[in-house]
Formats: structure tokens, sequence, C-alpha cells
């Protein structure tokens, strides 16, 4: 496969960016304030991105064909997640894990007209839009300025395209709404394994909630010895929907059960190498891993209820 040379934003340079927006000198500074304002106004952003960030690379990616609207962006429905993935099919993991690309996606989206570099600062909170949050961190003073005007620049820096020095290397697969659309349906692509049955149920694991998405990240997409095999991966999250859909109160939905069955088969791996089993053999071990785990969760469960 030939590599294409993607521009993004100079690493060196936009981690610098990053920093001098975050640090500790940083909070509630006029420094912070004059970012704001300039995010508040979509052309003032875009003039201010494309002076202070260089470029490298050759080849620009194109931007979606459609608007987004700022709940669309924030929290992309299913539908919307697979129009990322079916747009840009030829990018590859190498690229598609780095802040300085996303960071670039996502000017390129503003710069387009595709969203408002405002729908950056939405987080979902009392104050329904970006602008708002926006406007009441401007609005801020004294002590109260400190925490508004910092947590307001975070949120614009990890949905442009993760902030890794607060989040770490996950912050790419969480915080940018176009990145985490795009690796999501990767996994589902991974996991149907080209049986379009699967679909629904696969689709359903990596939707549960935002904070299952993250325990699955890392896990699954992390580079850890058990699941950088995309065949475990595979099978693990098959397995997860074939308990789900079994049991649709199963406890498996639950991110700390989540968690505590990869931790179990990190502890087999310990072991055996998962990744060369024949399939039968990795399917089988997997499912009775995460069989055991739910069965042990409706026992607590059972166990509190009875105890009150």
């Amino acid at each position: 496969m030939k590599l294409i040379d993607y521009i993004e934003f100079d690493d060196s340079v936009y981690s610098n960016f990053r920093r001098s927006l975050i640090g500790k000198s940083a909070k509630g500074s006029d420094a912070q304030r004059d970012f704001l304002r300039k995010v508040l106004v979509t052309t003032d952003f875009v003039d201010y991105m494309n002076t202070t960030v260089p470029l490298i690379g050759k080849v620009e990616l194109d931007p979606l064909a459609d608007q987004m609207s700022e709940a669309e962006f924030k929290d992309p429905p299913g539908d919307t997640e697979r129009s990322f993935f079916d747009a840009w099919t030829e990018l590859i993991p190498r690229i598609a894990c780095r802040t300085t690309f996303w960071a670039r996606i996502t000017c390129r989206h503003i710069e387009n007209g595709r969203i408002e570099s405002s729908f950056l600062a939405g987080n979902g909170g009392p104050l329904s839009t970006g602008v708002e949050r926006i406007e009441a961190a401007l609005r801020s003073s004294g002590s109260d300025a400190v925490g508004s005007l910092d947590k307001c620049v975070r949120t614009v820096l990890r949905r442009l395209g993760g902030l890794p020095e607060a989040r770490g290397n996950r912050t790419v697969y969480v915080n940018c709404p176009l990145a985490r659309g795009w690796w999501r349906e990767r996994l589902v692509a991974e996991a149907m394994g080209g049986r379009s049955e699967l679909e629904p149920v696969v689709r359903e694991v990596l939707r549960v909630s935002q904070q299952y998405w993250e325990e699955l990240v890392t896990f699954v997409v992390s580079r850890n010895s058990v699941f950088g095999s995309p065949e475990v991966r595979k099978v693990f999250i098959r397995a997860l929907g074939a308990e789900l859909s079994t049991d649709p109160n199963s406890a498996m939905r639950n991110a700390k059960e989540l968690s505590r069955t990869a931790r179990t088969l990190s502890t087999i791996q310990a072991s055996r190498e998962l990744s060369v089993l024949p399939p039968r053999e990795l399917q089988q071990i997997v499912m009775e891993v995460v069989e055991m785990h739910a069965d042990e969760a409706r026992h607590r469960k059972a166990q509190k209820e009875d105890a009150s």
C-alpha cells in the first residue's frame, strides 16, 4: 500500500502551542482569554491557526461533504460516525492515531464551513452551546476566571484533536469527535470480519456509553500485549456483543466489569500467547471469561439485593 503524506500540524510547534495555553502560568491568563475570543468567531480562529501553527505534509484530506450541527459534532450518531469511516477508508492507524493530524482535519472542517469553531467549546454541561460557555468564561472574574477559562480552553483543545498532556495517548480516540467516530467504525469493520449479520451486535458494544468506550480504548486500541492482536480484539468484541444481546440488562454493560474482564484476559496472556491459538480455541477462552465475569456480577448484585 502506498503511504500518503497527509498534511498535518507540525508536531513540535503544535505541542508548544498547547502547552502555552494550559501551563500553570496560563491559567486564567490574557492568553487564554484571547484564544477563546478567537474560537468564538470562526474567521478569526481560522486566521489565527493558519498563522500560528505551520503545516507539514503534501496531501490534504478532503473534509466531509455535509455540514454538521453542534449537537451532531459533539456526539455524532452512529450513521454520522459511519460516514467518517466511509469517507476516509484510506487512512491507516499510524496516521489516524496522531493529534496533529486530527487537529488539522478538524480545522479543515471549520475552514470549509462544515462546523463552527465555537462548537469546540461545547461539553454537554448546563450551558448548552459552545458560544454560551465561551461567553460565560470570558465574563468570569477573580478566582472564578481561573477555573472557567482553563476548563474551556482544555475542552477546545480536546475536541480539536486531543490533549495528550492531560489525557495521554488515548485522547485522540476519546476526545476528538472526528477521530473517535473513525476509530469506532474501524473497530466495527474489524470485528465484523465481513459478516454483516454481526454489525448490530458489534456496534452496540462500541456505543454502550462514553465511559464504556474509554475503557475499551484503554485495552483494545492501546498497544497492550493482549489486545494489540487484531484477532483477539475481534473475538473479545464479538464475545461482549453476544453477552449484551443475550441479556439486555447484563452487568457487562458496566465499564468496571469490562475492565475486570480485560484484566483477566491479560492475566491469561501471561501464561499463554492468545493471539497464536486456533480461532475456535481462542473464541472458547474469551467467551468463558466474559460469561464468568457476567455471572459473577449477577451473583454480587443478587447478594446486595438480598442484603437490603
